[in-house]
């Protein structure tokens, strides 16, 4: 093998992995096309109702807050199909804090992050300790 077919190898190869498309896991991308298009040297999503071109560099926020509040070519229920997808579902039960359990999972981090027992003598301890 010559080393212009070692290059060229390479160059397929390097060629083959900047294809590999990166996995879409948010909502979002739902309405959006599936292929970037490059404008000005900088990828853009294409929305699929008013054909926007917006930004993917920092993430889906903004493409998430037109959908949610900028987009007027999406109809009301579709939006609110959306909205209900993007809420954060509440954690079950209430928090209920144990003063045992608390107590006992402080001293092992104590211990194991060799805290002198000393610090706990400080007399600004107490007021935070007393408004857990």
């Amino acid at each position: 093998m010559s080393t212009s077919e070692g290059s060229e190898t390479a160059d397929s190869m390097d060629e083959d992995t900047s294809e590999v498309p990166h996995a879409r896991r948010s909502k979002v991308w739902e309405h959006y096309e599936q292929e970037l298009v490059v404008v000005e040297g900088d990828p853009k999503a294409v929305r699929k109702y008013c054909r926007g071109q917006f930004h993917t560099k920092f993430g889906t926020s903004s493409l998430r807050t037109h959908i949610a509040e900028a987009c007027r070519s999406i109809e009301d229920a579709c939006r609110k199909r959306f909205l209900l997808t993007m809420k954060k579902k509440p954690s079950e039960g209430l928090l209920v804090f144990d003063e045992k359990v608390s107590r006992e999972l402080m001293v092992k981090f104590c211990i194991h992050a060799e805290i002198l027992f000393l610090k706990f003598e400080d007399p600004h301890l107490q007021p935070w300790i007393d408004s857990l």
